[in-house]
């Protein structure tokens, strides 16, 4: 039976939402214990060996080795992130967040959730897809569509707002990624023309900056301090209460007790921090969002004036001095897109996944074009000014509509060549005239073992590309003569899981969540402990304290024969303590 329903996820740096497109309306769905519609994308452990995500995470994440967070920028990267002893994948944490996601929506639905729409930066490379679409399955989810989040939020726009017929820049800022996409709506067709970014460019950058500033205006008044390691956690958490409330008012109090120390004695973090301090701190961080906004419109050579609207989508957008740079540099206010800037991106997913499953129908009037961001192409050797040199062959340049794909002939270049390489760049500007112009995405593939072309003359390589709705790049080159081909291989780049590598998560994460279940289990029981300790005398609690601090040492250690010894001794030793008291 067809769902009545679509699902849509927006996966974002600092927050993440769900949100359900039914009864021709889209919604949130709120975490089903805080009553918010969106969560903190982190993740922790608790010395009980509890797996905790999102706002549950919150008081452990910032505790070394405990927690992570904003692991969004490192998707697609190879890098790993530590948790506890054990290295992860941030595709891994980030199907921790996803299935939190997951398990929230189940609740309010009432139903398995399988099939969803998620949302990625506009500016997100290649790996950072293939790594998102990896986090949706270890998550067990079916990924349907990929949609850039400024598409999204524009598509939220556009669906209540079928009749109007303008030019529009989403200026979408959100915790890790800054996007500028310029899109034009007639008849209820929403064209995306181009697209422009940082991807390395949020709201965390802001709360760094809000970080370093409040730290220097401590040192400057306890000079001779020394900072906690253990204060950091304490003061992000200041930062982005700072940041939010220099939205509202002119000048805001922090204190931190205990932030540092100074001749063996605790010192406080008192300051006072104003807009005007925080605006100067964040003004360099301003600058590239403007480099942004104008590489966006120079793409199109579109003049600000020829924008008819700017919505403002992402956290980011909330602060006066981001509000004031959109409006110096298209003469009008932003503005958000009829539902909340935080929703919008969550909102549109879901939109887009009732098109996909045919909630929304072809005739509804609402049609959604998009673009590639960047520009992708490989090496080849060209003959410049005489000379033969290694110069960037473009495949796909950018702001293409997409799908796309092409097919182009080129050829070795002697005819006793053994061997060819392809290796897939990157060209963000659309500008790129040799390979290091462009960016190398580390996936690459060769032919080998090629034999000597019999006529003499080099052998023609055809090379296929393909550039899909999700943003997934396809590349296969053959050598006809010889029948020989080789496609561009995702796995063989350290930057992304190859299946192997997906098993080996999906096993580390059921061992986690199993792990977690178990952390569950013996809480209670730990808890009891607790209890029962705190009503004997101190000198009669030793025995029943050393099996406590085991059995919480074995749930850190993950070592699941340990804890089903020592929950069992504990069982009895609460036993035999209740038998004695009974007497």
């Amino acid at each position: 039976m067809a769902k009545d329903f679509a699902i849509g996820i927006d996966l974002g740096t600092s927050t993440s939402e769900i949100c359900v497109y039914r009864n021709n309306e889209s919604f949130p769905i709120p975490d089903p214990v805080t009553k918010l519609a969106i969560i903190p994308s982190i993740v922790a452990i608790s010395r009980k060996g509890e797996l905790l995500v999102g706002e549950d995470a919150r008081s452990w994440v910032d505790v070394s080795g405990r927690g992570i967070r904003e692991v969004k920028r490192k998707m697609g990267t190879g890098e790993t992130v530590r948790l506890l002893d054990k290295e992860y994948r941030p595709e891994e944490i980030s199907a921790l967040i996803l299935r939190k996601l997951k398990e929230n929506s189940e609740e309010a639905l009432g139903t398995t959730i399988r099939e969803v729409v998620l949302s990625v930066p506009a500016n997100f490379p290649d790996a950072a897809r293939q790594a998102t679409l990896n986090a949706g399955e270890l998550a067990g989810l079916k990924i349907i569509r990929l949609i850039n989040e400024p598409t999204a939020a524009a598509l939220a726009f556009g669906i209540k707002n079928i009749d109007v017929e303008e030019q529009l820049v989403v200026f979408d800022f959100g915790g890790g990624t800054l996007d500028i996409t310029v899109l034009e709506m007639v008849a209820g067709v929403l064209d995306v023309k181009c697209s422009f970014g940082n991807p390395q460019l949020g709201g965390k950058d802001f709360d760094d900056a809000m970080m370093a500033l409040l730290k220097g205006k401590f040192k400057a008044e306890n000079p001779e301090a020394k900072i906690s390691d253990k204060a950091y956690g304490a003061l992000k958490e200041a930062a982005e209460k700072a940041k939010k409330a220099l939205s509202n008012v002119r000048s805001h109090d922090i204190r931190i007790p205990y932030f540092a120390t100074k001749n063996a004695e605790s010192v406080d973090l008192e300051v006072e921090v104003t807009r005007s301090e925080f605006e100067q701190a964040i003004a360099p961080l301003l600058d590239k969002a403007r480099q942004c906004v104008r590489h966006a419109l120079n793409a199109q050579k579109l003049r600000p004036s020829a924008i008819n609207r700017v919505l403002l989508v992402g956290g980011t957008t909330y602060v006066p001095a981001v509000r004031q740079l959109v409006h110096e540099m298209f003469g009008k206010e932003g503005k958000a897109p009829d539902v909340s800037s935080d929703l919008a991106v969550g909102v549109g997913a879901s939109i887009q996944a009732a098109i996909v499953q045919g909630l929304i129908k072809s005739d509804s009037g609402i049609i959604l074009t998009d673009v590639a961001p960047f520009g992708l192409g490989i090496e080849v050797v060209s003959e410049v000014g005489r000379q033969y040199m290694l110069t960037y062959e473009p495949l796909i340049k950018p702001n293409t509509t997409i799908p796309y794909s092409t097919h182009k002939t080129y050829s070795l270049l002697r005819a006793d060549q053994k061997r060819v390489e392809v290796r897939l760049y990157q060209d963000n500007t659309g500008k790129a005239k040799l390979a290091n112009d462009a960016i190398d995405t580390g996936i690459a593939a060769e032919i080998t073992d090629i034999p000597p072309a019999p006529d003499g003359n080099p052998y023609p390589v055809e090379v296929e590309f393909s550039y899909d709705l999700n943003g997934i790049a396809k590349l296969r080159a053959t050598i006809p003569n010889i029948n020989k081909s080789v496609e561009l291989e995702y796995a063989q780049s350290a930057m992304r899981m190859d299946r192997q590598d997906i098993a080996d998560a999906a096993f580390r994460l059921k061992e986690l969540w199993k792990q977690n279940a178990l952390a569950k289990e013996y809480e209670g029981l730990i808890n009891k402990a607790e209890r029962f300790m705190a009503d004997i005398p101190p000198q009669e609690r030793s025995p029943l304290s050393d099996i406590v601090m085991d059995l919480k040492k074995a749930l850190m250690n993950d070592n699941t024969e340990e804890i089903q010894k020592t929950g069992d001794r504990l069982i009895d030793e609460l036993f035999d303590l209740e038998n004695n008291m009974g007497n």
